[in-house]
């Protein structure tokens, strides 16, 4: 079972001392730095795949994960191997480092220090005996570091860059494959094993590059207008909302976003997808209208001062009444006069009745969930279908690829900076503070909970 890590660092630093059962995922196909992965064939220590190894399920990958079109597993930034674990490039390992196939019992050496080998360095190239830089204007991960500003991922811990800032890697810092990338954008050079993750894509939105999962200074940078710390590491990063994907976010097709024409809510046909010629991953447009139902919109006093998203919801225009905070604190259009059935298309949690998830449905729509056996709230359980975290029931994680509304529920395959066990994730349901994992509180959005069975892990919001 793959192992919950602080990726990538600094519990490798004491790798030498502590005993890791973790299998090895992530990686690349090129094996320059690390050569291929011996006699396991690409298959980890538990018998998963690594990165590039075929599957036909998420269930095949130490990831956790199945590219749906290339029928092959994909890098994870939540999972790591070992010393000594099957590897075919640095990020398949903890230490960052992989050398004739196998995984490193020393965290990698830092840009400019001596080497011996591509599998040496952090940024996986060794030219006359110094580590070569992958970015020259920040620090990319598994490079030594004295504060967080000089890391791409603005999270120095134990003296190296990580990449657990957030769910998925910065821009800048090191990736192997875009799926693993905040931008959906992974740039590697001709020859090389190691890439960085490029800028999200741009378009006619109200946003500009404050995809999910980014590390942000405010609200006002976002796309979900929400900006709250990450897991336990102190560092904000854009919030994902749960459902359709909001303005400006990443989409893989017109029905991931809010207001796509046969989503059956407000201001249905108001959105597509914008994806540029020869790309996988786009965003969602600017609405071609009024704001659909879930889609951000304009509130005041909440995580920021104001968000500054347009007051115009569909069948509400102009009436503040109509935005509203989802279970996370999104502000998002609400118009619907009477709550969604089970099975009815929804937009967001916010549609359905009794705070029912609203996950994938048939036809590429979204559909409140059903209620739980007892006749409650649901939450998602194992292999079920999800959009967010927040979706599933404690202690599962939501595998989803980026861009894409159609996820499912996997407790084996946790995000970075998780505990482990069945405390909730951000946004599950919980009752007491110590539910949560990371130490991340349990309220109501607004406060702390009352006992109640609306609390969720939030920060709150003011």
């Amino acid at each position: 079972m793959p192992h919950r890590l602080s990726i990538y660092v600094l519990a490798c630093l004491a790798l030498v001392a502590i005993a890791f059962s973790a299998p090895s995922c992530g990686g690349s196909t090129n094996a320059d730095a690390g050569g291929d992965a011996g006699d396991e064939g690409g298959i980890g220590a538990s018998g998963c795949g690594v990165f590039g190894k075929s599957c036909a399920s998420a269930s095949e990958c130490c990831s956790g994960t199945c590219d749906s079109a290339t029928k092959a597993c994909t890098a994870s930034v939540g999972v790591c191997g070992a010393a000594s674990s099957a590897c075919t490039t640095a990020t398949d390992c903890c230490a960052l480092s992989c050398t004739s196939g196998k995984c490193g019992a020393t965290i990698c050496n830092s840009d400019n220090t001596a080497c011996a080998a591509n599998g040496d360095c952090c940024g996986g190239t060794c030219a006359n005996g110094k580590c070569t830089p992958l970015n020259t204007t920040c620090e990319t991960a598994g490079n030594a570091c004295s504060t967080n500003d000089v890391c791409c991922s603005k999270l120095c811990s134990g003296g190296r860059c990580s990449l657990n800032s957030s769910f998925c890697v910065q821009t800048g810092d090191v990736c192997t494959s875009a799926s693993s990338c905040c931008s959906g954008t992974c740039n590697i050079a001709s020859g090389a094993t190691l890439g960085t993750c490029g800028a999200p894509p741009t378009g006619p939105s109200n946003c500009s590059g404050g995809v999910d999962g980014v590390v942000c200074a405010d609200c006002g940078s976002c796309c979900s207008r929400l900006c709250a710390p990450y897991g336990n590491t102190g560092v904000k990063v854009c919030q994902p909302a749960n459902g359709c994907h909001i303005n400006g976010d990443l989409c893989r097709q017109s029905s991931d976003c809010c207001g796509a024409a046969g989503s059956g809510v407000p201001g249905d046909g108001n959105v597509v997808c914008d994806i540029a010629a020869g790309a996988t991953v786009g965003i969602c447009r600017n609405p071609m209208g009024c704001n659909p139902e879930g889609d951000v919109c304009h509130y005041k006093d909440y995580a920021c001062s104001i968000s500054s998203s347009r007051n115009d919801c569909c069948g509400a225009p102009g009436n503040s009444g109509a935005c509203q905070l989802d279970p996370v604190g999104v502000p998002r259009c609400h118009t619907i006069a009477a709550c969604k059935n089970p099975t009815e298309t929804c937009a967001y949690t916010g549609d359905c009745c009794n705070g029912n998830p609203c996950v994938p449905g048939p036809n590429n729509t979204l559909v409140c969930a059903p209620n739980g056996p007892d006749g409650g709230v649901a939450c998602i359980p194992t292999t079920g279908a999800c959009t967010v975290d927040a979706d599933c029931c404690n202690g599962n994680h939501c595998v989803v690829q980026l861009g894409s509304t159609r996820g499912t529920c996997n407790v084996n395959t946790p995000p970075p900076g998780s505990d482990g066990g069945s405390c909730g994730l951000y946004g599950q349901s919980c009752k007491v503070d110590g539910d949560c994992c990371n130490g991340v509180p349990c309220g109501t959005g607004t406060g702390p909970c009352n006992g109640g069975t609306a609390c969720s892990c939030v920060y709150p919001v003011r």
